[in-house]
């Protein structure tokens, strides 16, 4: 699998996808047909994969609407998004966010 610029892609990237084709049969057929897909970074690797899985269950607009109502919950727009931060939010409040 041909790799993206060394800055968009992680080191383990390549690991990672052999590791999931060899244990997931549905990531093994899909990983071959979309194998140059990437995340597009937000500066760090948490903030971008909780944006990722917020994204994928929602449209766009929503799922912007959402990431905001999220970011609020959790201390609003200069709170740094990290794992510490979301601990500290209840689950009703997530909820309310629309997670």
């Amino acid at each position: 699998m041909p790799r993206a610029t060394a800055a968009a892609v992680p080191d383990y990237w390549d690991d990672a996808c052999r590791h999931l084709g060899k244990r997931d049969r549905v990531m093994r057929k899909l990983i071959p047909k979309f194998g140059e897909a990437r995340l597009q970074s937000r500066g760090d690797a948490f903030t971008t994969l909780a944006r990722s899985i917020v994204g994928q269950q929602i449209s766009v607009k929503a799922a912007q609407s959402v990431w905001g109502k999220f970011v609020e919950a959790i201390g609003g727009p200069s709170t740094r998004v990290e794992p510490a931060a979301v601990l500290e939010v209840d689950a009703t409040s997530l909820r309310g966010a629309g997670l």
